[in-house]
């Protein structure tokens, strides 16, 4: 799986529950809120956090970000807020990245693979 399943039965999720699922700190979460990307937090009557679904969406795609190295930044409000053909360019560009890091991957592999032949080879001439 590429990130993490989102329960479809429970509308909200506390702190435990989120960091369980995305295997992100509760300071990381923090973090992201500060950093704008994850926008409207609600919170219970104790003043606890209460992540929504949409919440859940967004660390998914943030988690995807992570995983890539791309830039966070990418995911504040003023960038969301893009007009759709605006965002249908960025996302083709973070595609193309994507793309561009599996070319690279699958040239490592093929060395590798050839690496491999070499030694297995190697070993039952000698």
């Amino acid at each position: 799986m590429l990130t993490f399943k989102i329960p479809e039965q429970q509308h909200y999720f506390t702190t435990k529950e989120v960091t369980a699922m995305t295997g992100m700190t509760k300071d990381a979460l923090r973090y992201y809120e500060h950093l704008g990307i994850l926008p409207d937090v609600q919170r219970n009557q104790y003043n606890y956090r209460q992540y929504s679904h949409k919440n859940l969406e967004t660390l998914q795609l943030i988690k995807i970000f992570r995983d890539l190295d791309l830039d966070l930044s990418l995911l504040t409000p003023a960038h969301l807020a893009l007009d759709g053909q605006a965002k249908v360019v960025a996302f083709k560009q973070y595609q193309q990245v994507i793309r561009d890091r599996i070319r690279h991957l699958e040239a490592i592999d093929q060395l590798l693979a050839t690496k491999i032949d070499y030694f297995e080879h190697q070993s039952i001439d000698t």
